[in-house]
């Protein structure tokens, strides 16, 4: 198994260590002495209205609900158990394990010998998605600080971090790490009541593509 991956079960072990309303009032309609002469003269005003500004502010916009066409030749791998879809490139191997009682883990890979190997070879790339149980829950502030300790204590460098929310609006922090080997990009985000680590290897532009494609379906 390579460092990378073998630092995320690591980390997995480490993780287990308002003003009321106004009254209303009502406006009384206001009598008009029809008797008085209407041919008074107009006198004129030497002070022109100044004009207000009555635009309304703008409102953020919601997320868009559909998800564009992927950049690669893709097909779409679901984990219902887990609640997650994401786009991969076709030809692409998926190799699903078992890592422990409280996680798993599906590789995507650009040929299947990498799932075992330290360093990729030129062109390849490999893309880990991790789904873990941890306490405490629905909390994906307190996962992601235990996840940047855990990088702190392998010798990790976090060179990017990012605050994304995806294209389904799903909330989530994008880093790009120096690992002892190489540079990596993750992306953390929560599933219900699990979280999912996303890593990956080798092109890391594909990678951030691949990753930024993952959404939620209902469980």
């Amino acid at each position: 198994m390579n460092r990378l991956i073998a630092v995320l079960f690591l980390s997995l072990t480490l993780l287990a260590a308002c003003t009321p309303a106004p009254a209303n009032t009502t406006l009384e309609p206001v009598e008009t002495d029809t008797s008085a002469p209407t041919d008074a003269p107009v006198i004129p005003s030497d002070t022109a209205p100044v004009p207000t500004d009555t635009a309304p502010a703008p409102t953020e916009a919601a997320p868009n609900p559909k998800l564009p066409a992927a950049p690669f030749e893709a097909q779409t791998y679901l984990n219902e158990e887990a609640g997650f879809a994401l786009d991969y490139p076709t030809g692409w191997t998926v190799n699903e394990m078992a890592a422990d009682p409280r996680g798993a883990q599906v590789q995507f890979l650009s040929s299947p010998e990498l799932a075992e190997a330290v360093t990729l070879p030129d062109g390849a790339t490999r893309v880990n998605a991790t789904i873990y149980q941890w306490d405490p829950k629905n909390d994906l502030a307190a996962f992601v600080a235990h996840q940047k300790s855990a990088w702190e204590a392998s010798g990790f460098t976090i060179l990017e971090e990012d605050q994304r929310v995806l294209e389904l609006g799903l909330p989530a922090t994008q880093f790009t790490v120096q690992t002892p080997e190489s540079q990596a990009v993750f992306l953390i985000a929560a599933l219900g009541d699990r979280y999912l680590v996303l890593s990956g290897e080798g092109d890391l532009e594909l990678v951030k593509e691949i990753v930024g494609r993952v959404r939620p379906i209902s469980q």
